[in-house]
This record gives structure tokens, C-alpha cells and sequence, in this order.
């Protein structure tokens, strides 16, 4: 039902009505317009309510300090596009593998080493992340700021996506005969998707065996190329518990795009970053409900994370304090 109260009525709400909005934003992933007709007010109004929030909203670092999360110490990460004034941008993620939980993220101008730094350094100085491992798709930003912030941390690479670039290559930039090319991929298949170490070790040893045939078919190339990946291939099977694919990140993205797709880009920097932070706090509050791991279904990724938060509302708790301007 339409709230018939005016702009000047909801005022004597103070905090409520600023928090209201943000749930029927986030929660129920209304549009300002929405948002306005049921509180009363202007979408003008609903966005620059929306946006103080955000402009208000605890850091990662506070948060992980208030909370205290459990983390597992399998660490994700991976980009989402983001438009503001037809211009992209990266909003750059990081996932907690075990509790599907986001640690930090940040806004930034590209998925570059520069942009992954400004993620990874704060991970590493200011919030107390149990770090084991990295899960990747082999982006060269990306893993240029590993090496850089985190030089000794195992890195696993994403077997999907390298199977996706071996399958883009041969498609789009191979300009050779085609000889071999079908062994050559069922072979490398067979490695990445390896059930166990043993099975793995196998079939990187065929693989090399093969080393004088990929030459005579014109895959030498391609051959090096693949063998310089295999140390980041089968880096899970040595840390019993970590993914082999970025799936869990990427599943937790088309989460936070169903959002960030509606509004059709953002005017400012600032509003945006306002916007995705909120976002990110909505995600990490909600509980799950048709995730493919059963055990999560009905559970929040910090509940899984070990936090008891049935004192707490996530738009309420975002806040550095407890008091908004209401104007």
C-alpha cells in the first residue's frame, strides 16, 4: 500500500524512514521510483537518502573488527564491470571460498595491478584475513598485484578459464594446420579436470611425453605456453578444501549485477561507490536460498562466517554512527 505522507511529514522519522528506504532499495530490490511511492517522497529524494547511507557506511576494515568473521582462508577474486556516465569502471571483489563471504572490495578505475593493490594491501595490513591461498583467472593485473602484495601465497588458477582461453585461442588467433589440436585439448582437459593428484601427475607426465608431437604439429607454442600455467593447476590438490574454479566468486557477481544491471550506470564516482557498498552490506546480511551447497541455504555469509546476527540490522549496522541528517 502507497504511504500518503509527505516529504516534510517523514522528517519526524529521522533514521527510520532513511532506513526503510534503503531495505526496499537493496532487500526487495525496488527502484527509486518504487521506493518513493511507498514512502511518500520524490525518487530524488530516495536516492539522496540512499546515497547519505552509503557516503556514511563502515569500512570493511570496521567491519571485520566489530564482527570478527571466521573466515577459511581461501581467498577468491575477480572484477565486475561497472558503468558510470557510459564510462567502465572495475569494482574489484574478493570472496571468502568457504563462507562465500566478501572480506574487502573496492571501486576501482580498471582491473589493474594498481586497482588489485588497492584491494590486496588493506587485506593484508588492516584486516585480519586468514590467507592461505588465491583462487584467480590468471588476469595479468591481477596477478601482477599478488606477486607484488602477497609474493609467497600459493595461487591457484581458475581450470575453467584456462580451458576457455585454450578453446578462444584455437578458435579466434590459431593460424595453423589443425593437426593435433584435438589431442592436444583432450589432453590438457584431462589434467585440469584430474580427479585426484595421483591422476593429475599422469597426465602431466603423458602430456610432456607428447612434447616432440605438439612440435612436428606446429603446437610448440602452445605447448610452453600451457606448461607454464601447470604449477598453478594443480595447486588445490595440495590444500584439501580449495576450489579449483572461480565459480563461487562469479556466482556471488551475478548476485550484486542483478542490482548494479538495473540501475543502468551511475552519475559520479562517489555515488556509485556509495550504492556498491551498500550492496555488498546487503549481500553479506542476506541468507542464501537456492545455493547449490545445501548446508548455506538459509544462512547469511557471515552467519557462516560465524557471526550471530539476529541482534543486527544490516542497513542499521552499515552506519559509522546512528544519526543521519535528514535533509
Amino acid at each position: 500500500m502507497q504511504c500518503k505522507k509527505t516529504f516534510s511529514e517523514t522528517l519526524k522519522f529521522g533514521n527510520s524512514m532513511h532506513y526503510q528506504a534503503a531495505k526496499l532499495y537493496f532487500t526487495e530490490e525496488s527502484s527509486y521510483r518504487a521506493v518513493g511511492r511507498e514512502l511518500g517522497i520524490t525518487p530524488l529524494t530516495a536516492f539522496r537518502w540512499i546515497d547519505k547511507l552509503g557516503r556514511n557506511c563502515k569500512s570493511f576494515e570496521k567491519i571485520a573488527q566489530e564482527l570478527k568473521p571466521r573466515w577459511g582462508g581461501y581467498l577468491l577474486a575477480d572484477g565486475k564491470a561497472v558503468f558510470i556516465r557510459g564510462k567502465e569502471y572495475a569494482l574489484l571483489l574478493t570472496a571468502d571460498a568457504h563462507t562465500q563471504d566478501i572480506p574487502i572490495a573496492q571501486l576501482a578505475m580498471s582491473e589493474s595491478k594498481e586497482g588489485w593493490e588497492s584491494v590486496f594491501i588493506p587485506l593484508r595490513d588492516r584486516i585480519p584475513y586468514p590467507l592461505q591461498s588465491l583462487v584467480i583467472d590468471g588476469d595479468f593485473g591481477l596477478l601482477a598485484a599478488i606477486k607484488r602484495v602477497f609474493p609467497k601465497i600459493p595461487i591457484q588458477l581458475c581450470v575453467r578459464h584456462v580451458e576457455q582461453f585454450l578453446l578462444y585461442h584455437f578458435r579466434y588467433k590459431y593460424k595453423g594446420s589443425g593437426r593435433g589440436v584435438d589431442k592436444f585439448l583432450e589432453m590438457a582437459r584431462e589434467i585440469l579436470y584430474a580427479p585426484d593428484l595421483e591422476k593429475w601427475g599422469e597426465s602431466v607426465k603423458f602430456f610432456e611425453a607428447h612434447r616432440s608431437t605438439w612440435r612436428s604439429c606446429g603446437l610448440e607454442a602452445e605447448y610452453l605456453s600451457f606448461m607454464d600455467k601447470i604449477p598453478n593447476i594443480g595447486t588445490h590438490f595440495f590444500h584439501p578444501g580449495m576450489p579449483r574454479t572461480n565459480n563461487i566468486i562469479e556466482g556471488i557477481i551475478r548476485i550484486l549485477s542483478r542490482k548494479i544491471n538495473d540501475t543502468d550506470g551511475f552519475e559520479s564516482f562517489e555515488t556509485a561507490w556509495n550504492s556498491l557498498k551498500l550492496l555488498i552490506m546487503n549481500y553479506r546480511f542476506h541468507p542464501f536460498s537456492c545455493s547449490r551447497i545445501k548446508d548455506h541455504n538459509g544462512l547469511s555469509p557471515l552467519e557462516l562466517a560465524g557471526v550471530d546476527i539476529s541482534n543486527h540490522s544490516w542497513v542499521e549496522f552499515s552506519q559509522k554512527s546512528n544519526v543521519i541528517n535528514p535533509n
